[in-house]
C-alpha cells in the first residue's frame, strides 16, 4: 500500500484572501507536483484532504495529474491539530493506495508516528507543497521518496509537461 501525504500549496495572506486559498505561487507548486506525478502513472483509490479551502484546491489540483478510481474526499480529521491515531486506524482499514493533503504540524505528526512509531521521534519539514511516498509491506512502513517544490526551477512545469 502506497500512501502519499501532501502538505497544501502555498496560501494566499489571510489579509488578501481571508478563505486562504492557494497563491499563483501555491498553484504552480502543486501544479509542477501533478505533472511529475502524471509523468509516473500515479494511481490511487482516493484523494483525502481537509475542509480548509487551501487543502481542497490542493486536491484539485493534483487529482489532473493522478488516476483516482473515487476521486476527491473531504474528510474529518485531518486539520493542523487534530489526533492521528483515528487517521492511522482510517488508513489501515482503508488498504488501498491513498493519497492525504493536509497541513502542518498534522502531516509531520502522521509521517513520524508511520514511520518511527512516536509522533514526535522523526522531524520532516514539509514546506508547503512538499510530499512524502511511505510504502506499507510487511506490517511496517519505510519512506520511498520525498519532494519539495524548492527542488525543482520556475521553468520545471514546461519540461515536465513536454517530457510526458
Amino acid at each position: 500500500m502506497k500512501l502519499y501525504l501532501v502538505r497544501h500549496g502555498q496560501p494566499n495572506d489571510e489579509t488578501i484572501d481571508p478563505s486562504k486559498g492557494l497563491s499563483p505561487t501555491g498553484q504552480q507548486e502543486i501544479e509542477i507536483l501533478a505533472a511529475i506525478l502524471k509523468s509516473r502513472d500515479v494511481i490511487v483509490k482516493e484523494i483525502w484532504h481537509s475542509d480548509k479551502n487551501r487543502a481542497s484546491q490542493t486536491a484539485g489540483i493534483l487529482a489532473t495529474g493522478v488516476k483516482s478510481e473515487n476521486g476527491i474526499v473531504e474528510k474529518r480529521g485531518l486539520a493542523p491539530t487534530d489526533r492521528i491515531e483515528p487517521v492511522v486506524g482510517k488508513i489501515l482499514a482503508f488498504r488501498e493506495d491513498l493519497m492525504i493533503v493536509s497541513h502542518l504540524p498534522f502531516l509531520a505528526n502522521l509521517a513520524s508516528l508511520l514511520l518511527a512509531g512516536d509522533e514526535h521521534r522523526l522531524a520532516m519539514n514539509f514546506d508547503t507543497g512538499a510530499m512524502a511516498c511511505l510504502n506499507y509491506a510487511r506490517g511496517r512502513w519505510t519512506l520511498e521518496w520525498f519532494a519539495s517544490p524548492g527542488l525543482f526551477k520556475k521553468g520545471d512545469l514546461q519540461d515536465i509537461r513536454s517530457y510526458h
